[in-house]
C-alpha cells in the first residue's frame, strides 16, 4: 500500500492539487491512501501524523509533497515519523523557495532527503539547483490531461489577457493590472480576466482599489476558483496567457496555457526558463518588469506569424507531458524502490 500525503483540498471547493491528481491516477494501479484533506493547517498536520500512525505496518511507500514556505513543516513531519517507523518515503520537491531553504539549512536537508528512496522534482530546474547535493534525484515532469487541455488555434491575436494563480503576493497580480493599464492608450478594449482563489485578502482589496483608481472596472474580471475544464472552456475567449509570478518552480498553469495554444508572456524566475525559451515558445520579462511585458504582449498583437510560431512550438513541447506517459514514469519509479 502506498499513502500520498499532502494538500487534498478539493472538497472544501479547492482545485485537486498535483498530489491529489496523481493519487487518482497511481489508484488503478496500486492500493493507495491519502491525507490530508483537512482545512485548518493544524488539524491537517495531525491528520497527516495520525494517517501515518494508521498505516504504518502496511504502508511500504510514503510519497510526500515538500512546499518551501509554512507548508515545509508538514514535509518534516511526515519524513520524521516515515524514518522512525522505517518506512520508505520519496518527497516531491514543489516550493519555489526550496533551493533558498537548501542553501540556508543545507544539514536539514541532508538529513531529510539523503535517506529518501529518490526525491522527485517535477523540472529541470531543481535538477540543476541539487546536482551537488548528497541526495537522489529524479525528473518525473508534471502532466497535463489533453481530455481537457485541447489546443485552440488562434488567426488573430488581440489584448485579451488571461491570468491563472492565485491571488498572492508570491504571483505577483497586480503586475498584471500593470500591464493592461500600459495597453490600455493603444488598445482601449482589452481585457484581463484572473482565474484563481483568493489567497490574501488585503491583497485583493489593494487590487480592486487599483482598478478602480485606473477605471478599468469594465475591463478586469475575476472568476475567482474554477475547474480545470471551466477555465480551459473560459480560455477560448482570450488570446495571451500572462505569468506575473516573482517566484516560481514549474507553474502547471502555465504549461496548460501552451496546451491550449495561448501564447505566453512570462516572469523569468525559477524554474520557468527551463520551460519557455524566449521566441521559440515563449517570451520572457525581468520580474516586475510590467513596462516590458507589456511591450511583448503588443509584439504578439502586432505579429501574427509571432504569435502563431510560439502557440505551434509550446504545444509541440507540452505534448511531451501527456497524463498517460507520466503516470508509467511514476509506476516504474515506485516498483524499482
Amino acid at each position: 500500500m502506498i499513502l500520498l500525503i499532502g494538500n487534498f483540498l478539493s472538497s472544501h471547493g479547492l482545485n485537486p492539487t498535483a498530489i491529489e491528481d496523481l493519487a487518482n491516477t497511481l489508484s488503478t494501479h496500486f492500493e493507495v491512501k491519502t491525507s490530508s484533506s483537512k482545512l485548518h493547517p493544524i488539524y491537517r498536520m495531525a491528520d497527516m501524523a495520525s494517517t501515518i500512525l494508521k498505516y504504518r505496518k502496511k504502508c511500504s511507500l510514503i510519497i510526500v509533497d515538500v512546499f518551501s514556505t509554512n507548508a515545509f513543516g508538514f514535509a518534516v513531519l511526515v519524513i520524521m515519523l516515515a524514518k522512525i517507523f522505517d518506512i520508505k518515503y520519496m518527497p516531491v520537491f514543489r516550493g519555489g523557495y526550496l533551493e533558498k531553504k537548501y542553501n540556508r539549512y543545507p544539514s536539514i536537508f541532508n538529513y531529510l532527503f539523503k535517506s529518501s528512496a529518490v526525491n522527485i522534482c517535477p523540472s529541470p530546474f531543481f535538477m540543476e539547483k541539487f546536482n551537488k547535493a548528497p541526495f537522489k534525484l529524479q525528473l518525473i515532469p508534471n502532466y497535463i490531461d489533453f481530455k481537457i487541455f485541447k489546443f485552440f488555434k488562434r488567426e488573430h491575436f488581440t489584448p485579451k489577457l488571461l491570468w491563472v494563480r492565485s491571488i498572492h503576493a508570491i504571483y505577483n497580480p497586480m503586475m498584471a493590472i500593470d500591464v493592461l493599464s500600459q495597453l490600455s492608450p493603444s488598445y482601449p478594449h482589452a481585457e484581463l480576466c484572473m482565474i484563481g482563489p483568493v489567497k490574501d485578502e488585503l491583497l485583493m482589496k489593494r487590487l480592486q482599489e487599483k482598478i478602480r483608481l485606473l477605471k478599468l472596472d469594465n475591463r478586469v474580471l475575476f472568476k475567482g476558483q474554477l475547474s480545470k475544464k471551466e477555465w480551459a472552456k473560459i480560455s477560448r475567449k482570450y488570446d495571451i496567457f500572462i505569468n506575473t509570478s516573482n517566484i516560481d518552480n514549474t507553474p502547471i498553469s502555465l504549461l496548460e496555457a501552451m496546451a491550449l495554444g495561448l501564447p505566453v508572456v512570462s516572469t523569468n524566475v525559477g524554474g520557468i526558463s527551463y520551460i519557455v525559451e524566449e521566441k521559440i515558445n515563449g517570451l520572457l520579462v525581468n520580474p516586475d518588469d510590467n513596462i516590458k511585458m507589456g511591450e511583448k504582449v503588443k509584439n504578439i498583437i502586432n505579429d501574427k506569424e509571432l504569435g502563431g510560431l510560439i502557440s505551434d512550438q509550446a504545444y509541440n513541447y507540452v505534448s511531451k507531458l501527456d497524463k498517460e506517459k507520466i503516470r508509467l514514469s511514476w509506476i516504474k519509479s515506485i516498483e524499482s524502490t
